[in-house]
């Protein structure tokens, strides 16, 4: 059972907003304080039938209403343990409470008909958040009693416990805040789910701490009467028993380096996914469970955690009126083609996810001044949240700017103007004035009188006195359909009007030395009247698409 789709109206800044989500594993991404972590506080009160408090109604006179899809059988063959007379696999419902009532009310999507409250407990929610610590809610009775039973189960089918872990649950039991019972059911799941071969205590812990979550959580509803286990188990035409989970992660980046943080999340969709044949092994012994069907939601404001598939993403932004609305990529329909390029370019965008605006620059000296530019001309990409990326190649613009637009991410694109009958009518390009980034500085320079400056920066960059070749020459004046013959190579400071136009021999050197380490050094030394106007309009373009839009 999973989630497919969910309608959110009148619920805190989300005035009304739908979302598509994978089954399997859905990472929320967006700016700060845009509600990311409020969806996940309100899968929690709707999975528990909960009515929310007056401050999360955007408009008090209006309800809440939230309308669900649910996938809930996989097939014609499955029921739920308690009904085995029904095998609804999808079903669509509608959940409304008002600021005067004491409990939600549950409707049939279909037909509006109102149904009992306790059908959407079959949800079965986990959070968990590295900031409210939900396993210091858990009664030691519960760690005390799966002790019992994990001590039982490890005995049976373990070894000795080596000194190295033995010495680390102790030094875990002096210096935490729980009960021994914890650390212990720790390390005995550690032993159990064949951990203890990791040269890390910290990962040792890390990883064996989600799967305790899960089976504190499992233990709980088992033991539950408010809502039996028996009310959520789905039973397939095997007759195997599986229990359908929704687990969330709020912000795993807190207290985890990048590894350990996939290395965390990537542990509980094996989980999830019965890809760990221990955990297998443990939920049928201890709950009579052949495994589960999870469906994992992550919030993180870390591109460390994103997983490299667009599908897997749910970006939350504002539009022009200021609404928050969802780009899904679990909702993309695309064809192979461009499939296999969403796919190759993802994990050069995953910081643009978080932007506000996006430049899309063709190659690396342009990549390496442009932020500096922005800084010059008063446009700070960091503030503003604009995202810098580089294409690799004039090709791959268009292909990285589709996905970007899929995510609703505004993007400004600069092409050489040698490109241009080919992209003129694209929106948000922008073209350089000349016929390409190398020819507007060097003419920008020395019509303003900075040839200086820009022997300086040249001079720095090789070490020495700035020269062309004749190799350098002979490549601009083919860009620029010249003959070299009229360039004759030599010190740059040495090159006359008489030899012809002197931009071209300054042309010819930074055509010929391209690079992220010359584009830094160009962005340190420009002035704001040195920058090209091109380079200008583009980075003023990002700047006002940056601009967050009041809410209507």
């Amino acid at each position: 059972m999973y989630l497919s789709s969910m309608r959110i109206q009148n619920y805190r800044n989300f005035k009304d907003i739908t979302m598509t989500f994978h089954p399997l594993a859905n990472y929320l991404v967006g700016e700060n304080d845009i509600g990311k972590s409020g969806f996940l506080r309100l899968l929690s009160y709707m999975a528990n039938a909960w009515t929310l408090p007056e401050n999360d109604y955007d408009d008090p006179k209006q309800p809440i209403r939230i309308t669900l899809d649910l996938h809930l059988l996989q097939s014609p063959n499955e029921y739920f343990a308690d009904t085995p007379q029904d095998h609804p696999e999808k079903i669509r419902v509608r959940l409304e409470m008002k600021v005067t009532d004491i409990c939600p009310h549950l409707y049939d999507g279909e037909t509006g008909q109102e149904m009992p409250l306790e059908t959407i407990r079959r949800l079965r929610y986990i959070s968990y958040s590295a900031i409210s610590q939900e396993d210091q809610a858990v009664r030691p009775q519960v760690y005390r009693a799966l002790e019992k039973c994990l001590a039982q189960w490890e005995a049976s089918h373990c070894g000795p416990l080596p000194e190295e872990e033995r010495q680390f649950i102790q030094h875990e039991v002096n210096v935490g805040y729980f009960d021994s019972s914890y650390y212990e059911c720790i390390f005995y799941l550690s032993r159990i789910l064949c951990r203890s071969n990791r040269h890390r205590a910290d990962n040792l812990k890390f990883i064996s701490l989600a799967a305790l979550r899960i089976i504190t959580q499992v233990y709980q509803m088992a033991h539950s009467r408010a809502v039996p286990l028996e009310h959520t188990i789905i039973v397939d035409g095997k007759g195997k028993r599986y229990l359908p989970l929704i687990i969330s992660i709020d912000e795993p980046e807190i207290h985890l380096h990048p590894y350990m943080q996939r290395s965390i999340l990537q542990y509980y969709q094996q989980l999830l996914n019965n890809e760990d044949p221990q955990f297998c092994a443990l939920l049928k012994d201890l709950f009579g469970l052949d495994g589960l069907r999870g469906q994992l939601f992550v919030v993180t404001h870390s591109t460390d955690s994103l997983i490299d598939d667009y599908r897997n993403i749910l970006r939350l932004y504002h539009d022009r009126r200021g609404l928050v609305k969802a780009a899904c990529g679990a909702s993309f329909h695309v064809n192979r083609e461009i499939e296999k390029h969403l796919i190759m370019h993802f994990p050069e965008v995953k910081e643009a996810l978080y932007a506000r605006s996006v430049i899309l620059v063709e190659g690396e000296t342009e990549y390496g001044c442009f932020q500096l530019f922005g800084r010059t001309v008063g446009v700070p990409f960091d503030y503003y949240g604009i995202c810098l990326i580089n294409a690799r190649g004039e090709s791959s613009i268009a292909k990285i700017k589709k996905l970007l637009e899929y995510f609703r991410l505004p993007v400004v694109a600069l092409y050489d103007a040698d490109v241009k009958e080919a992209h003129k009518r694209e929106k948000g390009v922008y073209f350089t004035d000349g016929v390409c980034f190398e020819m507007d500085l060097s003419q920008t320079m020395l019509q303003r009188g900075k040839r200086q400056a820009l022997d300086r920066i040249i001079d720095v960059a090789c070490g020495g006195t700035g020269r062309t070749s004749y190799d350098m020459v002979k490549k601009a004046c083919h860009k620029l359909q010249l003959d070299p013959r009229d360039f004759p190579p030599g010190p740059l400071y040495k090159a006359k009007p008489h030899q012809g136009p002197v931009w071209v021999y300054y042309f010819a050197w930074l055509y010929s030395n391209k690079g992220v380490i010359l584009g830094r050094l160009i962005g340190q030394s420009l002035q704001k009247e040195e920058v090209p106007p091109a380079f200008v309009r583009v980075i003023q373009a990002a700047g006002r698409l940056a601009t967050v839009p009041e809410r209507a």
